[in-house]
């Protein structure tokens, strides 16, 4: 490692040695742009599941922000969570 002497000869240093990666640096080729083939037709909307009768009567007053509470306290069960996290979500949802 060279010793300066002064910043200004560490900044020339500094300019040459970027001028000389950016020279070895391969520029890429652009790729050419894919063909288009008139209209494509609308993707198809994947089937959805009916949402059972009996939940859909459970939670018909329920807002957004219970709904995703709910949804919440039943990934956090399934990852076997904390009992206390648990009952405290639980609470908040009453």
């Amino acid at each position: 490692m060279a010793q300066y002497g002064n910043p200004d000869s560490m900044r020339q240093d500094a300019l040459r040695r970027s001028r000389e990666m950016q020279r070895r640096t391969p520029v890429p080729e652009p790729k050419p742009a894919a063909p288009v083939r008139g209209d494509f037709p609308p993707p198809a909307q994947p089937a959805v599941p009916p949402f059972p009768k009996e939940l859909q009567g459970l939670l018909q007053g329920w807002d957004g922000e219970r709904l995703a509470l709910l949804a919440l306290l039943y990934l956090l069960y399934r990852e076997g969570a904390d009992p206390r996290l648990l009952l405290a979500i639980g609470y908040v949802l009453l």
